[in-house]
């Protein structure tokens, strides 16, 4: 699986960032695997487990992407509403799903995923290069 997982240091860099202005941060990724295998994922691209409230897995999530169960745990875990949270990930079945929340939503094109050939339906999207500048321009929390 390492082999699968590639560092992106401009996501590092867009963590860091958000994290200096004051946003939490939390992976929502699908709950397939095991805590302890997550955190492999993590290291392997380049980031820390402690820059994140809340990271999904298999023993704290019941339900996996795409059903909208799954990000309201993710939600009532890390104490926030919907239109507080934007959710960023480049699949479009499983994570644009959660706007049907009220979530904001940014598509990454990078690796893209539509296997269903959905429409395209987001708040953003684009490339790393272009969520890293997105992030730049988000404000400092008070």
């Amino acid at each position: 699986m390492r082999d699968a997982v590639k560092a992106s240091p401009l996501v590092k860099d867009a963590v860091e960032i958000l994290k200096s202005k004051g946003y939490s941060l939390a992976i929502a990724t699908n709950p397939l695997f095991p805590g302890k295998a997550i955190m492999h994922r993590i290291n392997w691209a380049g980031l820390k487990p402690e820059d994140f409230v809340y990271i999904s897995s298999y023993e704290k999530n019941c339900y996996c992407k795409p059903h909208l169960e799954f990000y309201k745990e993710v939600l009532e875990s890390i104490g926030k509403q919907p239109e507080q949270c934007l959710m960023v990930g480049n699949d479009v079945q499983e994570d644009l799903v959660a706007a049907k929340l009220g979530m904001k939503t940014y598509l990454i094109t990078n690796h893209l995923l539509n296997i269903n050939n959905l429409p395209i339906v987001c708040d953003h999207q684009g490339t790393y290069d272009d969520f890293f500048r997105f992030v730049c321009e988000l404000p400092v929390l008070s």
